[in-house]
Order: structure tokens, then sequence, then C-alpha cells
């Protein structure tokens, strides 16, 4: 099942997507557009993106909700599209949808369309954000409220194994015993220091921030069931981690 909506204000333009797996798995996306679109354009930018989104996940058969009446009638051949541009993105969808095994288009009320349509309003009242250090919070409580606890995240670290690499780094110091340090040699290889951080060298990958045990359970917990909300499955809950450059070990 995928719900989208698209969004457009004077603020800008996004989409609101819901992806929801036989088994109940939800996974909800607003999307901020960088370009200008008008509300159809949203509306076709997030019904694209929303069967992309369920064709990554392996998806083959599919009922996709809209608002749009005149999408939904474009995409099931009751209405033509004669504009370039939605004859563009008509193009796109039909050749999407090519690709299931089986599909139905419906048309939903907003307010049946409700999870979409308020990811859409959120993603197209947002300013443009360039700086990707910006981390979005939630507060359930009041300060006053003396339930209330405060949560301190300590970033001590205990010995550990990067400890002798990271020395080897940066002073090439190794071992006396020549087959340890043949051992260290090797293995730092894989490992490089970029301000003052361990890093993991990867082939086809993007180097990845090492994490101490604490700080690797803190992304996964966030990850799961923090600010992202996504309640994943262990493979999938490793790929989103990996997707944030960052190599949590022991």
């Amino acid at each position: 099942m995928v719900y989208v909506d698209g969004s457009s204000t004077s603020t800008g333009s996004g989409a609101g997507i819901v992806v929801e797996s036989p088994q109940g798995d939800k996974f909800q996306y607003a999307i901020k557009f960088i370009f200008p679109a008008t509300n159809n354009e949203a509306e076709y930018e997030a019904f694209i993106m929303g069967i992309k989104l369920a064709l990554s996940v392996g998806a083959k058969i599919m009922t996709i909700h809209s608002e749009s009446q005149l999408i939904v009638s474009q995409v099931n051949g009751n209405y033509e599209a004669k504009e370039d541009k939605m004859f563009g993105y008509l193009t796109q969808v039909n050749e999407l949808l090519s690709r299931l095994d089986s599909y139905d288009v419906k048309q939903m009320p907003r307010m049946e369309n409700e999870s979409a349509d308020r990811l859409a309003k959120l993603a197209s009242s947002l300013a443009n954000i360039d700086n990707r250090k910006i981390t979005f919070l939630t507060y359930g409580k009041e300060e006053t409220d003396e339930s209330n606890v405060t949560i301190f995240y300590s970033d001590s670290e205990k010995p550990s194994w990067k400890d002798e690499i990271i020395d080897y780094l940066r002073r090439v110091n190794l071992p006396a015993n020549q087959v340890e340090a043949q051992k260290l040699i090797v293995r730092a290889a894989r490992f490089t220091i970029i301000d003052r951080e361990l890093y993991k060298r990867g082939f086809s990958s993007p180097y990845l921030k090492f994490l101490t045990l604490a700080k690797g359970n803190y992304v996964l917990r966030e990850t799961r069931e923090g600010i992202c909300r996504n309640h994943l499955a262990d493979r999938a809950l490793t790929g989103k981690a990996l997707c944030q450059d960052t190599y949590g070990k022991q």
C-alpha cells in the first residue's frame, strides 16, 4: 500500500509518502523539493517517488492512493495529459508501473490520507536547509515536569583494539614482536585518520567513521526508535546506519 501527497506553498514544495507492507511495516517520508513545482507537479513527483520507494524494497503488487483527481484519472486513462510537463510525468509513471505484476490506483479523500498529507505539508513548509549537521528533535514534557529526566551522553571511551592502530598511524609505534608488528601493519592499512578521527577504508563505500560501543548503540537506538521513528529489522537497521557513514565495533 502506497499513500502519496504533494504540496506547494509560498515557502516551497514537497512530498509526503507512506509505504506500508502486507506485514504492517510502515515507512513515512517527508521530502523537501529544492526546485519550484506547482501543486500538480508536486503531486506527480510524490506519486513517482512513492512507486520508486516501494519498488526499492521489492514490491511487485501495489495499491497507490492519491488525493489528486487529475493524476489518478490520467494514470487510469480517464483523462488525457495534454500539457508537455504532465505528459512527461505520465510517461514516467507508466514505465514504473510496467515493472509491477499488478497495481491499482485509487483516489483517496484528504481526510483518509491524513498521514501523507501531513508529511507533505511539513516538507513544503520547511525552509531550505544546507547544513546537514542540523538535528531535529521532539520533546514531550515540560521542563517543570518533575518526572522529566535529563539523560547525559558520556563520550568516555574504554581501551579498545583501535588504540593500537591509532598509535601506529600517528606515531608509527610498533610492537617489539616482529610477528605482531607485521599483523598490525596489515590491519592498519585498512584504516586512516582524518581530523583526529579513525575511519575505515572501503572499496565500494565511503570512509566509515569509527564508533565506540557506546556511540554505536546510541546511533542504532536513534535510527530504530528515536528521531527517525523507523522500527527496522536487523539487516535494514545495519544498512541504514552504514548510510550515515559510521562503523561500529567493540
